[in-house]
């Protein structure tokens, strides 16, 4: 029997707020649901980190020769890296393209995808009055119409980093490196994959799971996000309560009350004392990805990785050089109406030193304030 698709906000507040062990129930089902209607034919995108090494625990507990599918793009953590190898039945893919050839070409990732895809994508709008409402529908400053709403996308705030910042930015870096070579692994098997995301994470995954559910049966890509519902709790009380094994990069999960003092998460099986945390990394993913790094307290994860990882923060600081516009126009005008058309001589980019991002923070700070990128 199929999820029902139809969900509301309430819907996903209820469910977020349900006790784990409900939760681990109603994944499971899901898992299930998208095994049978599939015939099997399913895999787990497993990244090494903590969500996907829960989600292949409860996958692998229920079909244990379910296989999975490892993207290694040489942006993870070396501890990622190692975590994943130790692991049975995970295929490994590699990109065709480096993060180094993705920037150059297409751009920095910053601030989050949307507003990266935003950017990008507005930017090739130059010339004529018929563009002013898809760049606005684009960086989500149009107004819902008949109301004084801004679009929930709403990225007016980041205006500034479209038309003045001479550095490009874009989404593209995720789907060349991460995505492509998934996606050529499942049409080459015909698997339909499992993905441990979080509706909680980011606008767009919540919007997705509003549209679709759990299990998107009748997406364009058909995807089971078993535990979408969850939360980042959700998943650390998971992993001490299993006694779940996780990359090392991660390091301890203590529990922290209001004055920021740590306990053994053991209290959990007597109530837990505050909330979970991680003191290593809080979240893996790719080193070198920018988005959401402004909105992060206390130590930001460049400053951790300095830290932890020096070699990999030399050459993600460091480098970079002036390189011509591949994509100046002489032709275009200063000006499209009251849109300021984005097309600088000389841009920022990656150089044999390395990927120069202390330059682009730096210059993000000019706009934004000193302390909106912490880095050193």
């Amino acid at each position: 029997m199929k999820e029902n698709t139809t969900h509301t906000k309430e819907d996903l507040k209820m469910m977020q707020s349900l006790p784990l062990s409900i939760k681990v129930r109603m994944t499971e089902e899901r898992i299930r649901q998208w095994y049978q209607h599939w015939g099997g034919q399913v895999c787990v995108s497993f990244s090494g980190g903590k969500d996907s090494t829960v989600l292949m625990e409860i996958a692998r507990r229920l079909y244990p020769d379910i296989p999975a599918v490892f993207s290694n793009t040489g942006l993870e953590y070396p501890e990622i890296q190692k975590f994943v190898r130790e692991y049975k039945n995970v295929d490994i893919v590699t990109p065709k393209v480096r993060f180094f050839d993705v920037v150059i070409r297409d751009g920095y990732p910053l601030i989050s995808k949307e507003v990266s895809h935003g950017i990008a994508i507005a930017r090739k709008f130059k010339k004529g009055n018929e563009n002013k409402h898809k760049r606005e529908e684009l960086l989500g400053t149009r107004y819902i119409s008949g109301t004084n709403i801004l679009s929930v996308y709403n990225k007016e705030k980041w205006l500034p980093l479209c038309t003045e910042l001479p550095v490009l930015i874009s989404d593209y870096c995720c789907d060349k490196i991460k995505k492509q070579p998934v996606n050529q692994y499942k049409r080459k098997h015909g698997y339909k994959l499992y993905l441990a995301t979080l509706a909680e994470e980011s606008m767009l995954r919540k919007q997705g799971w509003l549209k679709h559910g759990c299990n998107a049966y009748d997406s364009s890509d058909p995807k089971s996000q078993p535990m979408s519902f969850w939360t980042e709790q959700d998943v650390l009380e998971y992993i001490v309560l299993n006694g779940l094994e996780i990359a090392s990069v991660y390091g301890d999960i203590v529990s922290v009350d209001e004055a920021g003092d740590y306990y053994s998460p053991i209290d959990l099986l007597g109530g837990c004392r505050g909330g979970l945390k991680c003191t290593g990394c809080e979240r893996t993913g790719c080193i070198f990805c920018g988005y959401g790094f402004h909105s992060e307290k206390g130590e930001t994860r460049f400053q951790r990785l300095a830290r932890t990882h020096p070699k990999q923060y030399e050459y993600c600081i460091k480098g970079g050089k002036w390189s011509d516009n591949p994509y100046y126009d002489p032709t275009v005008p200063k000006m499209d109406g009251e849109w300021k058309n984005w097309n600088p001589k000389k841009i920022w980019t990656p150089s044999e030193k390395g990927l120069g991002m202390g330059k682009l923070f730096d210059m993000v700070n000019e706009i934004y304030g000193k302390d909106f990128y912490r880095y050193e």
